[in-house]
């Protein structure tokens, strides 16, 4: 079909070709004949629709829907692909239209570019998510923890802007997606984080962090239950300034206590004095907001480890570095193509960041504290601000107590504290595979060893960090080769699903090499080259495979010949099917503004 550009600029379909180049796609079960008949369009006022599309092929309905099969197949039952209520606040007049002229124009540049619209039960624009394809590469190898921004959320100044940032092996921080939400329901955060999940190719992190709002743990727990949710201490202390701004007479005092009080301590007992010393000061005792803060602390407190991973070495929260870089652009009565260009400058500058300190790593040498081969050793793997945290650890083990208080067999168990602290930690040691475990959990948080299982290591004369706990996202070749999906998302329980899940992961390697090689007309030129040697590889093993194939249903019966071919070459109707379906998913998943029928 071919869609032509008024002077109006608005669009028409001028031209829908009837004739397949294509075999016509077989209604394969009952359940694809529902789908078809459930499909419908959205409408969008900004665009013209032909009169006669309800007249076209039924195929093309059919098609459409086998592209969201996947998609519909992991939501709940009661998933709409519209919102049943009015959106909560209202769009500025035009704004629509320009934000969708934005992405289709993103789109046309970039074909990689994602980006989702839902709908409320009027059929205005309620959300709007989007994420390009180094958003989505950052995503691959850096998505194990993910923090949820929703700080300019509720506030009526700003514009409803969300983002998912992550942090890089440079402990720098990364934006992998960006929302407008004009309406936030349940609903339609149960839709942001299916569509987060939608343009990850389905990769979910191990660990999110976002506020306490309590329609957000229940979209998290409804999209993601298997993933960790923890509290945002930085968002917690956005929330907290808010809500007792008209209760302390000096705020800014408060701020600057509040702010010491959670990032500056790493014992539980200076956590616990400087809280109370707090709470005396400014004669909040019995404030019911900062005693359930208090009571609920294990969720959000710094010092018990769940924020750590996106606190620097100078108690600066990344994402908080990262929000302020983009408020000036958020009021709402800034224009918000203004605000994208803003948001893409923000994008470019934290790209440079990367590249710059890839470049430094490459031509320095991190300063070691002394010639120490646990040291020597980590310093090879990590890269500098990973190094910097490693060795701030091996600093610390040095003032740290071990005493071993009981043995199993190959198990030995040792408590440990800080010389002159009265905290202790339990940590667990398996001499058969050197595993090491400790009750403070930092490297299950954060991805370093502590500084108490440091300690045990060194009193076991390991003096090199097992391989097991040195985590590829902070090695300096942690771009360098394809990102490991540790879920392991092959399906093997159903066989009939492993070609579109190949599909899948083959999709992700190929936008990887394309992201990277781009980069350089000697990186494009030789990887255009290997790939079409890699193609003609690919098209002789798939060429040798239909001639066993053939070689095979001819030795056989005529009775059992068919299902054996069938079966060989995956000609079975639902496995063609289901792979269309992933291919095509994958491949037009920018698509949603061309292709309406796609919109939530």
């Amino acid at each position: 079909m071919i869609i032509t550009r008024k002077p109006n600029g608005k669009y028409r379909l001028s031209h829908f070709e009837a004739n397949h180049n294509h075999d016509n796609i077989n209604p394969y079960n009952g359940h694809a004949l529902q789908l078809q008949k459930d499909l419908c369009f959205v409408h969008v006022p900004e665009t013209e629709q032909p009169n006669n599309l309800e007249t076209q092929n039924p195929a093309f309905d059919l098609t459409s829907k086998i592209l969201v099969r996947e998609s519909l197949e992991c939501l709940p039952m009661d998933y709409f692909n519209h919102l049943r209520s009015e959106r909560v606040r209202d769009m500025k007049e035009g704004e629509a239209g320009c934000l969708l002229h934005y992405f289709q124009r993103q789109h046309f540049e970039n074909p990689s570019f994602f980006y989702a619209i839902l709908l409320d039960i009027n059929d205005k624009v309620s959300n709007i998510f989007w994420a390009d394809d180094n958003m989505v590469v950052d995503y691959n190898y850096f998505g194990d923890v993910v923090l949820l921004d929703m700080r300019f959320r509720t506030n009526k100044d700003y514009k409803p802007f969300v983002q998912f940032i992550g942090v890089n092996h440079h402990n720098q921080a990364l934006i992998f997606s960006a929302a407008l939400l004009y309406d936030d329901t349940v609903e339609s955060l149960k839709w942001l984080f299916h569509t987060f999940l939608e343009a990850m190719s389905g990769k979910k992190p191990k660990v999110i962090l976002t506020d306490q709002d309590a329609t957000v743990v229940e979209a998290v727990g409804s999209i993601l239950p298997e993933t960790g949710h923890h509290i945002c201490v930085y968002q917690m202390h956005q929330n907290t300034l808010k809500h007792l701004s008209d209760i302390v007479k000096d705020a800014d005092a408060f701020s600057n206590d509040f702010r010491s009080c959670i990032y500056d301590h790493n014992d539980e007992d200076d956590f616990i004095h400087a809280w109370e010393a707090m709470l005396d000061k400014y004669n909040l005792k019995q404030n019911e907001w900062l005693s359930w803060m208090y009571r609920e602390k294990e969720k959000w407190a710094v010092v018990y480890g769940k924020n750590r991973f996106f606190i620097d070495m100078k108690c600066s929260h990344l994402g908080e570095s990262l929000s302020n870089k983009l408020r000036s652009y958020l009021n709402d009565g800034q224009d918000v193509l203004q605000f994208f260009k803003h948001f893409e400058r923000v994008m470019d500058e934290q790209r440079h960041k990367e590249i710059k300190a890839t470049h430094k790593m490459s031509h320095c040498k991190p300063e070691l504290m002394g010639n120490v081969i646990l040291l020597k050793h980590a310093s090879e793997i990590y890269t500098p601000k990973a190094f910097e945290v490693f060795q701030h650890e091996y600093e610390e083990c040095l003032n740290v107590v071990a005493n071993q208080c009981s043995q199993n067999g190959y198990l030995s168990e040792y408590k440990v504290n800080t010389f002159g602290k009265s905290q202790e930690y339990i940590v667990t040691f398996d001499s058969s595979d050197d595993l090491v475990i400790c009750s403070c959990m930092k490297f299950e948080y954060v991805g370093f060893l502590c500084s108490h299982a440091l300690r045990v290591l060194d009193h076991r004369n390991i003096k090199v960090v097992p391989s097991r706990y040195i985590l590829k996202r902070w090695m300096k070749d942690a771009r360098i080769g394809c990102a490991q999906d540790d879920s392991d998302f092959i399906i093997q329980e159903n066989p009939k699903l492993v070609a579109a899940s190949r599909y899948r992961d083959m999709c992700r390697s190929i936008l990887n090499l394309s992201a990277r090689a781009a980069e350089s007309y000697d990186a494009f030129h030789f990887a255009s080259g290997q790939l079409n040697e890699t193609i003609e590889g690919v098209e002789k093993i798939l060429a040798q495979k239909a001639e066993d194939a053939q070689v095979i249903a001819s030795s056989s019966s005529a009775a059992t010949a068919p299902d054996s071919e069938n079966v060989e070459i995956f000609l079975d109707g639902n496995a063609i099917d289901d792979q269309e379906k992933s291919c095509r998913t994958q491949s037009k998943k920018g698509n949603e503004a061309t292709e309406p029928h796609r919109h939530k």
